[in-house]
């Protein structure tokens, strides 16, 4: 049998974790490793429940067993886009509850597929100038879908294990980008950080011993998605 190592990054990407296949699929964690592994197949009553956590079609799951890696047949096209989750400024994603009315959303216009997008809730006001508590958000993998890293865009920060952020990208006085919150009123619960598109180690060492140093920097590797659409087509402003 193939291993399956691509459900890992697919997981990744929705925001999930092994521990969610498991329970969706009423097993327990070691068997999914199993699966991943190439040591179990996925059996008929799991296709389903694995292919909705997958965001996939159940033809385009067996599909992708059937190759060991992310495979979305060409005549298939994905109409919506599941909600991930609810989004925080202190970094937390807390799942989408299952009494929520909104469990998913259209895929924007003009587009067949959901390749590359992600779908949260706002959960809180650390963005209220630009996105309300309870906003909808469907973010894109700038890898995926072009977004210029401009100040006034909104991107979604990775911070640590299992966190992300949204922030926006303002410029400081003295030229310098960073990504910063934007609640109605300062709280200092909601860090800045200084973003820098050099390289982390060319940025250690051209920094090293300046006072930006010692500033937390996020780098384009960490920007996890852009923010593109808030209800409606989200066009970024300039901000100061």
């Amino acid at each position: 049998m193939r291993t399956q190592e691509w459900i890992k990054a697919s997981l990744k990407d929705q925001g999930c974790k092994l521990k969610d296949v498991a329970e969706a699929l009423g097993i327990t964690p070691p068997r999914v490793t199993d699966i991943i592994k190439g040591k179990r197949e996925v059996q008929a009553d799991e296709i389903i429940p694995l292919a909705e956590l997958l965001n996939l079609s159940a033809k385009s799951l067996l599909k992708s067993l059937e190759e060991g890696k992310r495979t979305i047949l060409a005549d298939e096209t994905v109409t919506t886009i599941p909600v991930t989750g609810l989004l925080f400024g202190d970094g937390r994603l807390v799942a989408n509850p299952a009494n929520e009315s909104v469990q998913e959303v259209p895929v924007p216009p003009g587009l067949t597929s959901n390749e590359g997008l992600h779908c949260f809730i706002m959960g809180d006001n650390s963005m209220a100038k630009e996105i309300k508590q309870g906003d909808i958000i469907i973010t894109a993998d700038p890898r995926t879908h072009f977004y210029p890293m401009t100040p006034g865009g909104i991107f979604l920060v990775k911070r640590g294990k299992d966190k992300l952020a949204l922030r926006q990208m303002v410029t400081a006085e003295g030229g310098e980008a960073w990504l910063a919150p934007v609640p109605e009123q300062p709280n200092p619960a909601f860090e800045s950080w200084r973003f820098s598109a050099l390289p982390q180690v060319l940025e250690a060492t051209t920094s090293k011993g300046t006072e930006n140093s010692l500033s937390p920097t996020v780098y384009t590797d960490d920007i996890f998605a852009a923010v593109q659409w808030v209800h409606r087509s989200y066009m970024p402003q300039a901000a100061k």
